[in-house]
């Protein structure tokens, strides 16, 4: 019985200083990447879910199953890319997500590899995203180096997304800042709120102008001085 979705987003990535626009050599190092996905998720228990939209789905029993072997992926694809210095580089973003929706505790299976792929093409190349279900899935989180990133938006959700994102170098994150609050307000995907503060400012800046047009300068500036010595 799976329980958590992990969706593999392939990149191929040219070199600067290597001539790899042949299309056949880049489905080469596409293939070395998906056999080395398949490979390690099978050492983990994993199974071929589904390709969905280009990216692989594959489906863990055990949460720690998935972000072991997402782990595993990115240390030996990173190993590739170091090796193969005549190749493009080809790298994996990963999202896990749980099959139970946390927020109401049914299984959907739909939902469930949509979020998944969401989440992979939401994480830049080479990094691993957790959704919230699967975080907290974890039976010690503690024993990752893993943090809250960022809030995603999705169309059809009714709340933003909490993500987090797993390291495997202690060189990657200052684990002084592992701890981030995920409730605090994400300015980045709150358009609504930016626009509403800047709507304010607007009708005041107006209010001010119009002010200034009926009753001139001088009684407004004799009214300002009035306020300030009260």
């Amino acid at each position: 019985m799976s329980n958590f979705l992990s969706a593999f987003h392939i990149h191929i990535i040219p070199r600067v200083d290597v001539d790899s626009s042949d299309e056949a050599f880049n489905q080469t190092v596409r293939d070395k990447l998906v056999q080395l996905i398949a490979r390690i998720c099978k050492d983990f228990r994993g199974t071929a879910f589904e390709e969905s939209r280009g990216k692989l789905i594959y489906a863990f029993q055990q949460v720690s199953f998935a972000t072991q072997a997402a782990m595993a992926i990115q240390i030996e694809a990173d190993a590739l890319n170091a090796k193969n210095h005549l190749a493009p580089i080809c790298l994996a973003s990963i999202g896990i997500v749980a099959l139970i929706n946390p927020f109401t505790g049914l299984k959907e299976e739909e939902r469930s590899i949509q979020l998944a792929s969401f989440i992979a093409e939401a994480a830049g190349a080479g990094e691993l995203y957790l959704s919230e279900g699967t975080h907290d899935s974890l039976k010690n989180p503690n024993s990752l180096l893993c943090r809250f990133t960022r809030q995603l938006l999705r169309t059809g959700e009714d709340r933003v997304l909490n993500a987090y994102e797993v390291f495997w170098s202690p060189t990657e994150v200052d684990p002084g800042k592992l701890h981030k609050d995920p409730n605090a307000i994400d300015l980045e995907i709150q358009p609504i709120r930016s626009f509403g503060l800047k709507l304010v400012a607007g009708v005041l800046l107006l209010f001010f102008g119009v002010l200034l047009l009926t009753v001139g300068y001088g009684a407004l500036w004799e009214w300002f001085i009035v306020i300030v010595n009260r």
